[in-house]
């Protein structure tokens, strides 16, 4: 028995007032946009680093990084923002969702930790497509193979 494919649902108002907040943020249309946990990398990251849940926006030649408030937890301000040219990524599938790498010549790097989902892999997605993508330390860089 053929079952008609189920419409795409549509996108909640939540979901809508959220994207609308966001795009007031950069000064292009909107690409993709998730959230995640912001962090600057230091020495034992994975003790000491201050993480925020954050909001990661994307368009066609930025990235913008955009604070929440505390208790709403709403988009408040851009803490960030570098041109695609400018930054280097680098994204790795970790046990919970993914780990985005981004350095710029002029700070420390940031980790972008996000959850595993659609949006997630949507923001992933047009990330790499759109900035220049560095292999992480795990996976050797493509290259010719080594002959014998």
């Amino acid at each position: 028995m053929d079952q008609p494919a189920p419409e795409p649902s549509p996108t909640s108002a939540r979901a809508q007032r959220r994207t609308q907040r966001l795009q007031s943020f950069v000064d292009e249309p909107l690409v993709a946009w998730t959230q995640g946990w912001v962090s600057r990398e230091i020495r034992l990251h994975g003790v000491f680093a201050a993480r925020t849940l954050d909001f990661a926006v994307l368009t066609d030649s930025s990235l913008a990084l955009v604070s929440t408030g505390f208790f709403s937890r709403r988009p408040r301000r851009r803490v960030f923002s570098a041109r695609l040219a400018d930054i280097v990524v680098t994204n790795e599938t970790v046990g919970h969702g993914r780990r985005i790498r981004i350095t710029s010549p002029e700070a420390r790097p940031l980790r972008v930790e996000l959850r595993d989902n659609e949006n997630t892999a949507a923001f992933a997605a047009a990330l790499v497509a759109r900035a220049r993508v560095d292999p992480p330390d795990d996976v050797p860089a493509a290259g010719p193979e080594p002959t014998g």
